[in-house]
C-alpha cells in the first residue's frame, strides 16, 4: 500500500519524478498515453480519459502524482487539449478520492495566470505574481489547468483528501541552460513567455516529491519557478 502512481510517466518531468521516487525507496507505477519501457518501474500505456482504466491503475495505490496532460497551448488543437486535460484530471482526482488515497499532487501551470500569442493581450496586475493573483487564462490549456485546480479543490472539500496543485512552467533540461537568459522583450518582439519563468527539471521533480511528502490539509496551491530571469526581464520590459 505504499505504491505511488505517476501519470505522464514518459514525459520529461515524469521521468525525473519516477527516478527520484525510486531512489528514495518508493514503489512506483507509471502510466502514459505513449509507450515507455525504460522507466525502471511497472508501466502501463493508457488513456486517462477512460475512467475504467484509471480505476484499474489506482486500485491499491497510496497516492497519485497527476502529471499527464497535453503539455502546452500549442501542442494540439484547443478542443483536444481542453477535453483531454479536463476529463483525465476529473477521472484521476475523482477515482483517487473514491478509493481513499492519501494525497493527490497535480501538475498545474503558470499559464493559469495568463498567456496569449498576442503579447499586447496580457500583462499581470502586479509583480511579483503570487498565488493570490487572479487567474486569467486566454486559451484552452490555461483554462484546462484552472478547471483542474477546481476539480482538486472540490474533491478536497467533499472528501477531505489533501490535494496540492503546483503551478510549474517552462521546465528546462540541463542541456538547455546555455540558452538562458532568454532575450529581453522589445517593442518589435514583445513576447512574454508567461513572464519568462523557468525551473530546472530536477527542481520541479523535487517540488513534486516534497508536495507528496509534506503533511497538508485540504486544497493547497503553489507557484514554482526560478525568479532571477523573470525579475530581470520584467525590469527591462518596463523601460521599453
Amino acid at each position: 500500500m505504499n505504491r505511488i502512481v505517476v501519470t505522464g510517466g514518459a514525459g520529461r518531468l515524469g521521468r525525473r519524478v519516477i527516478s527520484d521516487l525510486i531512489e528514495r525507496g518508493y514503489g512506483v507505477s507509471a502510466v502514459d498515453i505513449v509507450s515507455a519501457d525504460d522507466l525502471g518501474c511497472p508501466f502501463q500505456q493508457m488513456d486517462l480519459t477512460d475512467r475504467d482504466a484509471v480505476c484499474r491503475i489506482l486500485e491499491g495505490a497510496k497516492a497519485v502524482m497527476h502529471l499527464g496532460a497535453v503539455p502546452g497551448p500549442t501542442v494540439a488543437s484547443g478542443p483536444v487539449t481542453f477535453r483531454n486535460n479536463v476529463l483525465s484530471t476529473y477521472n484521476v482526482v475523482e477515482v483517487a478520492a473514491e478509493l481513499g488515497l492519501s494525497k493527490i499532487v497535480f501538475a498545474s501551470s503558470l499559464f493559469t495566470i495568463g498567456w496569449a500569442e498576442d503579447a499586447n493581450c496580457y500583462w499581470p496586475e502586479y509583480v511579483p505574481v503570487d498565488e493570490q493573483h487572479p487567474l486569467t487564462p486566454f486559451e484552452s490549456y490555461g483554462l484546462s489547468k484552472v478547471i483542474g485546480e477546481e476539480i482538486c479543490a472540490a474533491a478536497s472539500r467533499r472528501t477531505g483528501i489533501p490535494t496540492v496543485s503546483l503551478r510549474i512552467t517552462n521546465i528546462i533540461q540541463p542541456e538547455k541552460f546555455g540558452e538562458l537568459p532568454w532575450p529581453a522583450p522589445t517593442q518589435s518582439e514583445p513576447i512574454r513567455f508567461t513572464l519568462w519563468p523557468y525551473v530546472a527539471v530536477e527542481d520541479a521533480a523535487d517540488a513534486c516529491r516534497l508536495a507528496l511528502e509534506t503533511e497538508t490539509k485540504g486544497k493547497d496551491t503553489k507557484h514554482f519557478s526560478s525568479r532571477r530571469v523573470t525579475v530581470d526581464l520584467i525590469a527591462r520590459r518596463a523601460t521599453c
